[in-house]
């Protein structure tokens, strides 16, 4: 049986006094406003130095952002061990060269931001847990030991994405389905400052082979963060109960 609420009938001798007290307050805040002094020289040099600082700081990230983007998605030696890389685990993990899907990117991503300084047990957990869940993959902000070498990266790689920790290395070790990408400018764009971090980006359109964290050919719409060591389950339940958006509320029930 449904129950109303209802508020108590307010009496008239204190709709009288509500009624008093409202035109005090409005004659005050009145009088406030007539005589409330024009702000001083001193007050209008500090707010215009702050525009200033924050002016200078929005063009220093600019640049930042542009140097690595020189570094990276605008550099062919960068861009082709990238693609070396992704070659190599895409034959190891036997799945389509990424270089012949689909020329543009489209829909919602789960991206879990990670470093190889992370426990492996925990990065392995991570590993297994992302399997559920469809657009979603592992990011590393760089190659390990500075991009040098690229063997000790895959391996670490393939450490993680081994089903059994203990597989002979001479046995064909069966994987994790799980995608790993090494994304310096994925961390830029999401501003990545501590792992591990879920961001959950609603929509994301765009075209061409490159990494989705280059602003200015793929686009972005809704983009929601989990910063914590948890499980992914849990990552994504909280992000659904605080957004509400329905395919996150899909994305719980995994």
């Amino acid at each position: 049986m449904a129950s109303d609420i209802a508020l108590p009938k307010i009496s008239n001798d204190m709709q009288k006094l509500a009624k008093e007290a409202t035109s005090n307050a409005r004659i005050k805040a009145l009088n406030v406003q007539k005589v409330a002094p024009k702000p001083s020289k001193n007050l209008i040099d500090q707010v215009e130095k702050l525009a200033n600082q924050a002016k200078k700081q929005a063009e220093t990230q600019k640049n930042t952002v542009n140097i690595l983007l020189n570094k990276t998605v605008r550099n062919a030696k960068w861009k082709a061990k990238q693609t070396q890389l992704i070659q190599s685990l895409n034959k190891t993990l036997d799945v389509e060269d990424e270089a012949k899907q689909s020329e543009t990117v489209s829909g919602h991503r789960l991206y879990l931001f990670v470093s190889s300084s992370m426990p492996k047990n925990k990065m392995r957990q991570y590993a297994r847990q992302l399997t559920k869940y469809p657009n979603a993959q592992m990011i590393m902000r760089g190659f390990i030991g500075g991009g040098k070498k690229m063997q000790p990266t895959m391996a670490y790689i393939k450490s993680i994405i081994t089903k059994d920790a203990h597989c002979n290395r001479g046995v064909a070790c069966k994987t994790y389905k799980t995608k790993f990408n090494i994304d310096p400018v994925l961390f830029q764009r999401y501003q990545i400052t501590q792992v591990p971090t879920l961001v959950y980006v609603d929509d994301i359109s765009g075209g061409g082979y490159c990494s989705e964290g280059n602003t200015k050919i793929v686009n972005t719409k809704g983009v929601h963060k989990f910063i914590g060591l948890a499980p992914i389950k849990y990552m994504v339940s909280e992000l659904a109960d605080k957004t509400k958006l329905s395919k996150l509320q899909l994305l719980k029930t995994k």
